[in-house]
């Protein structure tokens, strides 16, 4: 059963970090974490904030979702002006 850490945890304290939690998450309860995910997938921040909240359970699913969709809003954002940028240097030969 996963417990609360302390505010604080001493330097040198022999804790694992998989035993604990840091706030209200529930993640070391679970044979496998969000972090294991990230790692393994190799996922940037915005894909692995997405697991992250999916992840998770605060009792707060709408809001999860409402960040969810706005993670995905930027990253869509961010694709869409890579993408724009990446066709202008094409076109202008300057393509990195």
């Amino acid at each position: 059963m996963a417990r609360q850490a302390p505010n604080y945890v001493h330097q040198g304290e022999d804790m694992n970090t998989r035993d604990y939690n840091i706030g209200r998450s529930d993640y070391s309860a679970r044979t496998i974490q969000p972090w294991d995910i990230w790692y393994e997938y190799k996922l940037n921040p915005w894909d692995a904030d997405i697991v992250k909240r999916v992840l998770r359970d605060k009792g707060e699913r709408r809001l999860d979702y409402e960040k969810i969709k706005h993670i995905c809003d930027e990253r869509i954002r961010q694709i869409d002006e890579e993408t724009q940028h990446a066709g202008m240097a094409r076109q202008t030969g300057t393509d990195p």
